[in-house]
């Protein structure tokens, strides 16, 4: 059944008999599955500015929350906003527009260029890719059934699940959406390493989610 962008909150639920690694502290790595990953090691950016102005929605204008800043992109017209007391950084891969990190817990924006356009009706033939995406990486352990969803008014689809660091050998939590703009597709990938933080990081990581809008 089709759903809203999932909350962190919501899924939660599934890590209830699962195994994670809940011991030390791990670099954020954002090591996202095969083809989206991002190693450690990326010089911080410039301190970000100030928002640039009022969140729209479909509903109607609504006031930026306090404590963020938001990330424009007119090139592919999106916008969000991150906590302001999380370090942006900048890493060399021009794909990756947005990557911000604090603690345990990091924001990953990803932009891909796709061959065709894809809508609603297509996204049975887009599930095919974003799960080759996602199970790419052998460490890969789904947590929850992908989710078809609607974010900011663009389909996509929702994963949860559990992954091996490469780096660390900690088990890490990745809250991932793949939305679908025309022939444009916008990955946001939340992390936490290690898994066993999660928690901590779900209502911020809902609040970011709230904020994404299509310009």
């Amino acid at each position: 059944m089709k759903k809203s962008a999932a909350g962190a909150r919501d899924v939660l639920g599934a890590l209830t008999g699962k195994r994670v690694v809940a011991v030390g502290v791990g670099v954020v790595a954002v090591a996202t599955a095969g083809v989206l990953a991002v190693g450690v090691g990326q010089r911080a950016a410039a301190p970000a500015g100030p928002p640039t102005g009022a969140s729209t929605t479909a509903a109607g204008a609504a006031a930026q929350p306090s404590g963020l800043v938001e990330f424009q992109s007119p090139e592919v017209g999106f916008a969000l906003a991150y906590p302001s007391d999380w370090t942006r950084l900048d890493p060399a891969d021009p794909q990756v527009p947005l990557l911000a990190t604090r603690g345990p817990h990091s924001l990953l924006v990803r932009v891909l260029d796709l061959p065709t356009e894809t809508a609603s009706p297509e996204l049975s033939a887009a599930r095919q890719l974003t799960d080759k995406m996602v199970m790419s990486d052998a460490s890969v352990t789904l947590l929850a059934e992908p989710q078809q969803i609607t974010l900011g008014g663009l389909p996509g689809y929702f994963y949860f699940y559990n992954f091996t660091d490469p780096t660390t050998g900690l088990t890490g939590v990745h809250s991932h959406s793949f939305l679908f703009k025309g022939k444009t597709m916008i990955v946001l990938v939340f992390q936490t390493l290690p898994a066993g933080q999660f928690k901590d990081g779900a209502t911020t990581f809902d609040q970011i989610t709230g904020t994404f809008r299509v310009e």
